[in-house]
């Protein structure tokens, strides 16, 4: 048996009392896991999550706006420091939208005990877990997707494009992050993730995209 000092260390983060307890319990009679706290709100996981250093953050979807758009870039860049699980209700365009994000796993709310257990054992060993659910979702939406031409930049946040225009401006990261009154640190993130979204190398490849898509007429 499992002792504790070698427990999975899990924080969960939910609004839902029922998914936030179901999850709880689930865990607490798993063996080598163990709930090391319970953040009801995102400014609590915020702050738990740096205290506790779990192994892992399973995070309910439907979290206080955790997920809204307008705050996704800043706490995208938060969950890229942890290793995360989504569990969803089966809302497909939600799903679609989150897989893109920093997280290691993604189930819903269909699965059952094993399948918790085994996204969380396939994450903590390095690997990533997206249930079958998630996937058959992906796989739809995705096809649908294709067809309608969507552009690279859709793709990016509220924040990101943000970020995205200043950079294009020439702005150095530390200007940036004064500008928008966050750290350097989650500058360089979201700029990381930006590059990898518009397929780009460098600044200057995000400058030429930007001309491409007449997204510089808009300064």
């Amino acid at each position: 048996m499992t002792n504790a000092s070698s427990s999975i260390k899990i924080l969960l983060a939910g609004s839902q009392p029922l998914i936030l307890g179901g999850l709880k319990s689930l865990i607490s009679h798993t063996p080598g896991m163990e709930v090391c706290g319970e953040a009801p709100n995102p400014v609590a996981l915020i702050q738990l999550a740096p205290v506790l250093n779990p192994d892992l953050l399973i995070i309910d979807r439907v979290f206080e706006g955790f997920f809204d758009e307008e705050h996704l870039g800043d706490h995208d860049a938060f969950m890229s420091e942890y290793k995360v699980l989504i569990v969803s209700d089966f809302d497909k365009e939600s799903i679609y939208k989150l897989h893109k994000l920093n997280i290691s796993g993604f189930i819903t709310t269909h699965s059952g005990t094993d399948e918790l257990t085994n996204a969380i054992r396939t994450i903590i060993s390095g690997g990533k877990y997206f249930s079958s659910k998630v996937v058959e979702v992906l796989i739809e939406l995705s096809f649908k997707k294709s067809n309608s031409q969507k552009l690279l930049h859709d793709d990016l946040s509220e924040r990101e494009m943000e970020i995205f225009r200043l950079v294009t401006q020439g702005k150095t990261t530390k200007a940036i992050a004064d500008e928008l009154s966050i750290s350097a640190h989650t500058v360089y993130t979201h700029r990381k993730n930006i590059l990898k979204k518009l397929s780009c190398k460098n600044a200057t490849d995000l400058i030429n995209y930007a001309y491409s898509q007449g997204l510089m007429e808009k300064e």
